[in-house]
């Protein structure tokens, strides 16, 4: 259904300047959604600025007035944000669009947060999905079909290997692939959606210098992950025996992130998220659609999971995100892997969000902005070329989503559990 109103690019709805000296007090709130961006159909926790920096079918106003060469991609996906040699920071963002019409696009932004330039990284691939950054700061993005394969793209202008961007080894014959993470060794993680899936480890060789060609050299080892019994699970060369295992426990896994020795995944189908204790060999799970705190609710398919990498945030933080895929609220979330809390950031509510999916979760460098799209955002067909939209959320005290809130406590669970 096509929305009643289409905000303007650039727009913010809360008629509150972009940039200005942040407040000496915490005014962020996670989980309080009173605050009703009504033009736009969302809300949002206290505390937080809303602008649109996209809308798909249309060019992206830059700062200097002009506007951007190619109109915003359809239906964006998995994104991650990218300091640059030169100052400023690049929004990188999957399109997937099918018929070897996907691929990766920039939004550029200079120091100030302000869009100076948006184009084309990555074309001539398909369906597009998700990805990840790697630790030399490029983005993997990686293709969901049948045949699908990985791409190291690197979105820094002052890179030799800017718009040259390449294959990987990381898909091998090809799959389903929905995302992948690493750690710093680097050892790369990537899940693939289909309920007959396997969930992979790439290990490149121990020779090999961390780099572009780390993901251009064949010799690593590739296994998959195979759960055991009484919460224990190996990694193993039998890829037969780990699409069983992802069929039985995980199927149509999506995002996935590494955190302090730990990989984070989510099964979409089972609304579960998995931890693997990658010292102990050990993995728990817990449920992604119950016991939210405050506000809103988080009842459909759990999809992308970020971290708040940013300088802003704390790397001992134990904040996860996500996105949602379906229902009628589609939002995003955090989750306190410590407690198992769970907060709304900002859900969507009206006829035109029915069914969409939120995608792209990103944060700026010191992690004060919160980048994230809707894959729809109220156009008459999926897929078509004016689907979906960029939206910047801004701490208005300005510090990191990760920091310090206001010092309120709820009265409840929004299930009614004290």
């Amino acid at each position: 259904m096509a929305p009643s109103y289409r905000p303007k690019s650039n727009e913010d709805p809360t008629d509150v300047t972009f940039r200005r000296d942040p407040p000496t007090e915490v005014t962020f709130l996670r989980g309080d959604l009173r605050k009703d961006i009504s033009r736009l159909g969302i809300k949002v926790s206290k505390g937080i600025t809303v602008r649109v920096v996209a809308n798909a079918g249309r060019f992206v106003n830059l700062a200097n007035g002009a506007k951007s060469s190619l109109p915003f991609h359809s239906s964006p996906d998995g994104a991650a944000v990218f300091p640059l040699t030169n100052g400023g920071y690049v929004y990188v963002s999957n399109s997937e669009v099918p018929d070897k019409k996907g691929g990766v696009y920039g939004v550029y932004f200079d120091e100030g947060g302000n869009v100076i330039d948006y184009k084309q990284l990555l074309s001539g691939t398909t369906r597009n999905c998700s990805g990840g950054a790697s630790p030399w700061h490029t983005y993997v993005s990686c293709e969901e079909y049948g045949s699908g394969q990985c791409y190291q793209v690197d979105p820094d202008p002052a890179s030799v290997h800017h718009l040259h961007p390449q294959k990987t080894v990381l898909g091998g014959k090809g799959g389903n692939f929905e995302a992948v993470r690493d750690p710093s060794k680097p050892i790369f993680f990537l899940t693939e959606d289909a309920q007959f899936g396997a969930l992979r480890r790439f290990t490149p060789n121990p020779g090999n210098l961390p780099g572009w060609d780390t993901l251009h050299t064949f010799g690593g080892t590739t296994d998959y992950l195979l759960f055991l019994a009484d919460g224990y699970f190996t990694w193993t060369c039998d890829e037969n025996a780990a699409r069983k295992s992802q069929s039985l426990y995980y199927p149509n896994t999506e995002g996935i992130v590494f955190w302090e020795n730990s990989l984070y995944f989510v099964s979409k189908s089972t609304f579960k998220m998995f931890k693997l204790d990658l010292d102990k060999l050990t993995y728990t799970s817990s449920s992604t659609n119950s016991g939210i705190v405050g506000d809103g609710e988080f009842l459909h398919q759990p999809d992308q999971i970020v971290q708040n990498r940013g300088s802003g945030g704390n790397s001992s933080s134990p904040w996860l995100y996500f996105t949602e895929d379906g229902g009628r609220t589609v939002g995003v979330y955090s989750i306190n892997t410590k407690t198992g809390t769970k907060y709304s950031i900002f859900e969507a509510y009206g006829e035109k969000y029915y069914g969409d999916e939120t995608t792209g979760l990103a944060f700026s460098p010191d992690g004060s902005k919160m980048y994230a799209c809707f894959q729809d955002c109220g156009c008459d067909k999926t897929g078509d070329f004016d689907c979906g939209c960029l939206l910047e959320l801004t701490r208005d005290d300005g510090m990191s989503f990760d920091g310090e809130t206001m010092a309120l406590k709820f009265h409840k669970l929004n299930d009614g559990v004290e």
